[in-house]
């Protein structure tokens, strides 16, 4: 069991960092995104898609053509905070 508990927490603590670099990148390099990037972004937007459902991104301005996207952020909240606590408790941590 602590093989199998252990390849899980790596894959969430792998998910996690991926998520908080593409954060990252997103807030840093405003271009388009390519190649690495690009597929970041594709990965994480099948999971974002259900959040964003709920979380619609804030408005800073009227003028804005675009809100903070805040999906992101609670996205990793989620999975750090409450998956990987539960299912560490599942696997018997």
């Amino acid at each position: 069991m602590e093989g199998i508990r252990g390849f899980i927490d790596l894959l969430l603590r792998l998910f996690a960092l991926g998520l908080f670099l593409s954060i990252v990148l997103d807030w840093i390099l405003s271009r388009p995104p390519s190649g690495f990037r690009r597929q970041l972004n594709r990965f994480y937007e099948i999971f974002l898609q259900p959040v964003r459902r709920f979380i619609k991104p804030i408005k800073l301005s009227p003028r804005a053509p675009a809100g903070l996207d805040l999906s992101p952020l609670l996205l990793l909240f989620l999975v750090w905070w409450f998956v990987h606590p539960f299912l560490m408790w599942v696997l018997g941590a």
